[in-house]
Formats: C-alpha cells, sequence, structure tokens
C-alpha cells in the first residue's frame, strides 16, 4: 500500500494528466485496487477533462463535508467513488477515482475536515477485502494550506515539473516550500521527489543538482497523447501503447520502489531510536 502525492509547479501544467496516466497504468496485483483523488483546491479536472462531462459532478470530493454530518467519513468516502475503465479493461473494479471540487468555493467548507480525510487515505489499507494504493492529485496549491496534511502524510511527493528554464526556476521555490514541509521528525529524506516531464533543454542530473531533489522517473513530452488525459482526445485503440503510456508504466517502477525503500527505513530500529530520541528532547 502506497500514498503517493503528486504537486505541481505554476506555470508548468501535468499534474492531473500524470495522475490519471498512472491510474490507468498503475500495476495492481490480484485482490489490490489503486485510486486517485483529486484534492487540489482550486477544483478536479478529470470529469470535464478526461470524461468529457459524461458523468454528471453528483459524485466527489465537495460532498464530504456535508456527508460527514449524518454517516462516518469512510462511509461517504466509498460513496462518491466513480470506476475508471477503458477499451480494454471495461469491466476492471480495481481503478477508482474521487473527483474533486466543482468549484474554489467548495475548499472552504473542506478545511476541518483534511486532517480526516489524510487519516482515511492512509488507513484505507486496513480494509480487510481489498489494499489500496493511493494517488493524490494535489496541483499547484493542495501542499500548501489546510490541505497540506495531505502531502506531510503521504509515503511519496512528487514534483511535477518540465525540464524547462521557466519549469526549472518555478521549481526550486516550490522544492524548498516542500522540503519544509516535510521535514519533520526524520521523516523527510527520501520522500521528495521529481517526476520529470522532458521538454526542454535540462537533464536530470541537471535537474537533480540545481534542486537538490532526486528525479524518481521521467516521461516524454508528448502533447498529442496527453491530450488523452487532459481533455479527452480521440486515444484509438492502441494508446495504452504510445510511447507516454509506456513511459508512464514503466514510471511506476521506480516510484513504488522509492516507497518500499522509504518505508523499510522508517521501520528499520535506527530510525525508531533517532525519532525517539527526537521526541525525548
Amino acid at each position: 500500500m502506497a500514498v503517493i502525492a503528486l504537486v505541481g509547479v505554476p506555470g508548468s501544467p501535468g499534474v492531473t494528466s500524470t495522475a490519471l496516466g498512472l491510474l490507468r497504468m498503475w500495476p495492481v496485483e490480484h485482490g489490490r485496487r489503486v485510486l486517485l483523488a483529486e484534492c487540489c483546491p482550486d477544483g478536479g479536472a478529470v470529469l470535464a477533462g478526461a470524461l468529457q462531462s459524461r458523468l454528471t459532478a453528483d459524485r466527489g470530493l465537495h460532498n464530504l463535508a456535508a456527508s460527514r454530518r449524518s454517516a462516518s467519513l469512510q462511509d461517504a468516502f466509498w460513496t462518491q467513488l466513480v470506476r475508471i475503465s477503458d477499451e480494454e479493461r471495461r469491466d476492471d473494479p480495481a481503478r477508482m477515482l474521487l473527483p474533486g471540487l466543482t468549484s474554489p468555493a467548495e475548499a472552504a467548507g473542506l478545511a476541518p475536515e483534511w486532517w480526516a480525510i489524510a487519516d482515511l487515505f492512509v488507513g484505507i489499507d486496513r480494509i480487510e477485502q481489498h489494499g489500496h494504493d493511493v494517488l493524490l492529485d494535489l496541483g499547484r496549491n493542495g501542499a500548501f494550506g489546510p490541505a497540506r496534511v495531505l502531502a506531510q502524510r503521504a509515503d511519496l511527493v512528487l514534483l511535477v515539473m518540465r525540464s524547462t528554464l521557466r519549469s526549472l526556476h518555478m521549481a526550486a521555490a516550490r522544492a524548498r516550500m516542500l522540503a519544509a514541509l516535510l521535514d519533520g521528525e526524520g521523516r523527510r529524506s527520501g520522500r521528495l521527489g521529481v517526476l520529470l516531464i522532458t521538454e526542454g533543454p535540462y537533464a536530470a542530473r541537471e535537474v537533480e543538482e540545481h534542486l537538490q531533489v532526486p528525479v524518481v522517473a521521467s516521461l516524454p513530452f508528448r502533447p498529442q497523447e496527453a491530450a488523452v488525459l487532459s481533455d479527452g482526445a480521440a486515444e484509438g485503440k492502441r494508446f495504452r501503447e504510445s510511447k507516454l503510456m509506456r513511459a508512464v508504466l514503466d514510471a511506476s517502477t521506480p516510484i513504488r520502489q522509492r516507497v518500499a525503500t522509504q518505508r523499510a527505513r522508517l521501520a528499520s530500529p535506527l530510525h525508531q531510536r533517532m525519532v525517539g530520541g527526537l521526541d525525548a528532547r
């Protein structure tokens, strides 16, 4: 089980498309599920984008605050999910979407609930019937403000950026903010990484040196293929075999390995003694 948060860079779109690509290509073992939750306070994009408004906005994150008044958050949560399938996986029950807010104005109503929602995502694997991997689309602003607990509780936070000068410049400040956010009780090490979209001239090594953050995986800049994920463009029969989607599948391996390494580190006796020492002070 993993909770992986994706965070954007101002002026460099691509977080939601990347998250949706991961949802569609994520390796799912028998009996497991993967969930994408749109948690950007600026609003969700999948229903109107990739799904072209084929589904109504009657389910989603915006209902959780109101639903919790009459039911437990967990009970309300499961009623708000949408099953995601494609031409090759019409009956796939393993991939689910929690649609995001329909308006930024709805974010204020969720402010008191973010801690409980974070607890839900972290504890979702305790359900006996299924194990879950959770992808959190935090957009450009969801890792800060009231929703920052989602990034703080994640196993891995990926800064999605392009290899252009503008994106590199904007990512520097964002990386420092995320590092400060995650720097607590020895948990920061290994939890912050870059998912690089190779549009510009900067190689992964140069990005790592400039940001002092490891590049966990890279994706090619393929705007026509990405339009399927961002705007619901016709995908064709071989979309899953496209260069972009093959790269998304490949990217899932180092992402999962990073999470496994981080979890093993946190579970080590040495780390437990270090955290205990910090708590004692």
